[in-house]
């Protein structure tokens, strides 16, 4: 079946190498996967987006689809040139209203529908936030109805996902049924003395008032911890984020925040393992969202969760920072093309949490990577330069163009290791190169 991968792109076969570079970029990141939960639909669309590209900007493939492509549109040698020149023009026009029918079907998929997770060009110039409650979670499953959103934010664009653990028109405990609880709790503490009193026929008096006491007092602490009416509402638009948080009455908010995309300029993101005798302990992360500019800190978060256990069961709050940044990195991908266009380049710093510091460190454009050093000091690679660019771990490796492996472990030519591992908006930065090179890394 011939695929025309100039319609793919959206460009005509005379098409220039950087007119078909702009092309596969503004394609790559209208259907990207990430911006629409991998619905189907876009992961297809942005696979036929990469073929196309691995095509033609290739110059030997290219030639040889061209000569396919000459070969499927011309007409045949017996018609007249009058035949030939209505039928191209039949042809072409045909061609040219297929191709309007099927844009319109793709931006019908873009538009604002409530019951699907991606979203359009449209929503994107909406601030405001349509006063609704979320309907899907963090995996794209439907919300319960009985759940109550206490709180709406206002400035984050449409609700894309969102979380509550407080139940409809649920109460805070009176004092005579936090009492009635305690107690309960205490008593039934009280279970594991006994039974250790009877069986083990213990007479030492300390030993009877450590088994009675502790698991008493324990159950006690416990009673007392869950009497707490507190509760948690989570947003992520697309446009921004936001956590409110109440203590005993939902106007009592010790935790009111609400971030627009607009005002951030970077996403930090850290994990450490720890490990003791060598064995796997726990995995320490911190999140931070900032502004660079003006030194604002909306979000610093730090905690640890296991790494073995099922990712859905590693910590709401830990999945919706996942998921900001997640959404971030959207945001950062649909003005990839307007800030190349705007500054020639995409800067990418390092962050020191400790000292709320940033130093320069990537420059990305089209067709070029700089590395500066603390100095100043920049150093380019042109990516016609490059045989292979990927990242192994916390580094990013770059073979330069005479770099080969011979037999063995044995290597020649050039090879550079770049740490990344302070590097903020990592996530978009191994979007874009995938974007600007053409291959994941």
């Amino acid at each position: 079946m011939f695929v025309d991968y100039y319609e793919i792109l959206g460009i005509d076969s005379n098409a220039t190498e950087e007119q078909i570079k702009k092309a596969y970029r503004l394609n790559a990141v209208k259907f990207h996967p990430d911006k629409h939960f991998d619905d189907p639909f876009f992961t297809k669309k942005f696979q036929e987006i990469k073929d196309a590209y691995a095509i033609l900007s290739n110059i030997d493939s290219r030639s040889s689809f061209d000569s396919i492509y000459q070969s499927y549109f011309k007409t045949t040698k017996n018609e007249s040139l009058e035949q030939s020149t209505t039928y191209s023009y039949s042809f072409n026009n045909a061609e040219k209203q297929e191709r309007k029918k099927t844009r319109e079907k793709e931006e019908e998929k873009f538009r604002y529908d409530p019951f699907k997770q991606f979203y359009s060009p449209f929503d994107r110039e909406q601030q405001d936030t349509p006063q609704f409650n979320p309907t899907q979670n963090m995996w794209g499953e439907t919300l319960s109805n009985n759940l109550e959103f206490f709180k709406l934010p206002t400035r984050i664009g449409k609700i894309i996902i969102g979380f509550s653990d407080l139940i409809q028109d649920a109460q805070p405990m009176k004092s005579s049924q936090k009492f009635k609880k305690n107690i309960n709790f205490f008593l039934f503490g009280l279970i594991p003395g006994l039974i250790i009193y009877f069986v083990a026929r213990l007479e030492d008096p300390i030993w009877i008032i450590i088994w009675f006491a502790v698991p008493s007092l324990g159950s006690l602490l416990l009673s007392a911890a869950n009497n707490d009416f507190a509760h948690t509402n989570l947003y992520i638009g697309i446009n921004g984020f936001a956590q409110f948080s109440f203590v005993d009455k939902r106007e009592n908010l010790p935790i009111d925040l609400e971030v627009n995309f607009n005002e951030m300029t970077d996403f930090y993101s850290h994990y450490t393992e720890v490990k003791r005798n060598y064995v796997y302990q726990h995995t320490n992360f911190v999140y931070v969202c900032l502004n660079r500019v003006t030194g604002k800190l909306f979000l610093v978060r730090e905690g640890d969760f296991k790494k073995t256990s099922d990712i859905k069961i590693q910590g709401v709050m830990l999945n919706f920072y996942r998921t900001i940044e997640k959404y971030w990195t959207v945001y950062l991908l649909d003005r990839l093309e307007s800030d190349l266009q705007k500054d020639g380049h995409i800067i990418f710093s390092l962050y020191s949490h400790e000292k709320n510091a940033f130093q320069k460190y990537i420059k990305v454009g089209i067709g070029f990577i700089t590395f500066i050093k603390p100095g100043g000091q920049e150093f380019t690679y042109k990516f016609n330069d490059i045989k292979k660019m990927y990242s192994k771990g916390g580094e990013l490796r770059i073979q330069h163009k005479n770099f080969e492996k011979t037999m063995f472990f044995f290597k020649s030519g050039n090879e550079d290791v770049i740490p990344m591992i302070n590097l903020c908006n990592r996530l978009f930065f191994y979007k874009a190169i995938e974007i600007l090179l053409g291959y994941s890394i």
